[in-house]
């Protein structure tokens, strides 16, 4: 830099944060999440579900439905659970100007707050695409970007229980985030067959946050760390599966990018 000369970062200098698909890989945790909530027939049965097996998850939350449904939403902050934003309308952003992207993020923390009481800190795009807009409202207003690296694909036609199942089976690992929907019938039954399931694989199932908080503890350990043994990870003990990544959110296909909270 010349002297007496300062410069201001650019668009192209400013890192942004980048979407979080996974926790930790070497992490027990895995995160179930269900979209487009709240449904006012589905999301009480998954409540109850989830009350009998004594399991916490992120629901992400859509605004028509929290206009119209609030009683429902509150249950599922009643219960323990996590409530994170999925946008106002559900509007695909990847090209929308910043008012709209504006309008779509902070709207859907302004109807949470006021219907609500609670400040979102999870957002997760529609369809899984976040545009660089998008990714300076969300550090802007604290909001990291969750989008997952197992998709149960339950939102498409003819998928049923079975299909639900063997692709979260199929794919699942250490530290993964799995998309569900909060929409079907399909994905309650799915979620009670495969809970005692990945319990017995070893998996413990956490909201995302927990998740995030794993994996902040766990890079900060290794910083402090630098000389590890040579011992398998719990990645490569158990269970064996070699890390996969699915395809996207409803119906688009993200570029899975490694998450940057902490910064090393």
């Amino acid at each position: 830099m010349v002297s007496g000369v300062t410069t201001s970062p650019t668009s192209a200098t400013v890192t942004l944060p980048r979407p979080i698909s996974h926790g930790d890989r070497e992490s027990s945790m895995v995160a179930l999440t269900f979209d487009d909530a709240p449904h006012p027939e589905f999301v009480p049965r998954l409540l109850a579900l989830f009350r009998a097996e004594n399991v916490k998850v992120t629901f992400f939350l859509v605004g028509e439905p929290l206009r119209r449904f609030p009683d429902v939403a509150k249950a599922i902050v009643a219960d323990g659970h996590e409530i994170g934003n999925h946008s106002l309308n559900h509007r695909n952003l990847l090209r929308a100007q910043a008012p709209a992207a504006e309008d779509e993020i902070v709207g859907m923390q302004r109807l949470i707050r006021e219907q609500l009481g609670a400040t979102c800190t999870l957002y997760r795009p529609a369809f899984g695409v976040a545009s660089n807009e998008v990714k300076r409202i969300c550090e802007r207003e604290h909001l990291s970007i969750i989008l997952w690296d197992v998709d149960t694909n339950d939102w498409r036609e003819g998928s049923t229980r079975e299909t639900i199942v063997r692709n979260v089976l199929d794919n699942v690992n250490h530290g993964s985030i799995v998309l569900f929907h909060a929409t079907h019938l399909r994905s309650i039954e799915a979620a009670a067959e495969l809970i005692p399931i990945l319990r017995a694989r070893g998996y413990e199932l956490v909201t995302v946050s927990k998740l995030l908080e794993d994996r902040a503890r766990r890079e900060q350990i290794r910083r402090l760390s630098p000389k590890r043994d040579s011992s398998p990870s719990a990645r490569d003990r158990s269970p064996n599966k070699p890390e996969s990544v699915s395809p996207s959110d409803d119906r688009a296909t993200p570029v899975i990018q490694i998450p940057v909270l902490p910064t090393p």
